[in-house]
């Protein structure tokens, strides 16, 4: 596949990542009345891990699953999307969801910041363009500066989870080589919905609140399941695609047009209204990718040549 096409799919996956995972978010709307937040989370991991499982068991077979790393992924699953998504949710609640846009806005910085730990990764001039673009786009997307949220506690565990996402992506795609990327999106998963399972059964005497089943009638059926499935678990499986092939880094770029594609979703459902601030934002941001990943080399050719590691 030549290197420009296998850019092309790979930021497709991730575009379809993003707008799945932005349905979630408006999905949730609908759910957060009755329903407990731990209680949720807890749920939709757990239906996605499942659902990933058996879809790997189908397409690859019982032996596969029995040699696979799992202790190692368990943990990356059980740190980076189990405890990264528990803080992300604590620093929400002890802050804003202003601050939570604004941090979030920041996740091509955490992905670069584990590229160079990690990778020893260089930023040349068109890739740190590229990350200014991304992040300057994120937060015109969001609709909101830094004036309006005061940053406590809760910004600093938000923070926390981002990097936690930006690591479990990258050890996701590099240190669980002998699976296939359906192998990884399901093994690691599995240890993300199993730690935060318990952390709800933890805090069941505790957090009444939090861990409430809710109800599910007719208007929140298709939310609920939007929310448990395809917002997760089919959004799991294409971004570990995509930035398998793209590395943590330049993936993250595509998570800061979440915020337009939740309002376009919105419009779609005649709930919210159009602003411009936020299409030039993730004008901003597509731009950014642009820059970084589409760089003609000698005679217009692409240089770079991309693996299904890179």
């Amino acid at each position: 596949m030549p290197a420009s096409t296998g850019r092309l799919s790979a930021n497709a996956q991730c575009f379809g990542a993003m707008l799945l995972w932005a349905a979630g978010f408006v999905s949730l709307e609908f759910l957060l009345d009755d329903w407990g937040a731990l209680s949720l989370i807890a749920v939709r991991l757990a239906v996605s891990a499942g659902f990933l499982v058996i879809w790997w068991l189908l397409i690859e077979g019982v032996k596969q699953a029995t040699q696979a790393p799992w202790v190692k992924g368990l943990f990356i699953g059980a740190l980076g999307w189990g405890l990264g998504s528990i803080l992300l949710y604590l620093g929400q609640r002890l802050s804003d969801p202003v601050a939570t846009t604004i941090v979030v806005a920041m996740m091509p910085i955490a992905g670069a910041a584990i590229e160079i730990v990690f990778d020893g990764r260089r930023l040349p001039p068109r890739l740190v363009a590229g990350i200014v673009m991304a992040v300057g786009g994120g937060y015109l997307a969001t609709g909101v500066t830094f004036d309006q949220s005061a940053m406590r506690i809760g910004v600093a565990l938000c923070i926390v989870a981002i990097f936690l996402f930006a690591w479990a992506t990258r050890a996701t795609t590099r240190q669980l080589e002998t699976l296939s990327r359906t192998g990884q999106a399901a093994v690691t998963l599995v240890g993300g919905a199993l730690i935060v399972v318990l952390l709800y059964l933890a805090a069941l005497p505790a957090l009444p609140g939090e861990t409430t089943i809710g109800t599910i009638n007719s208007a929140r059926f298709w939310p609920f399941m939007i929310y448990l499935l395809p917002s997760c678990g089919i959004a799991q499986l294409m971004w570990i695609y995509g930035a398998g092939r793209l590395g943590v880094m330049l993936a993250s770029f595509h998570m800061n047009a979440v915020p337009f594609y939740v309002m376009v979703i919105l419009l779609t459902l005649s709930m919210g209204e159009w602003q411009w601030i936020r299409a030039a934002g993730v004008a901003l941001v597509v731009l950014g990718v642009f820059v970084s990943q589409f760089h003609p080399g000698p005679g217009g050719a692409e240089k770079r040549k991309v693996t299904m590691t890179d």
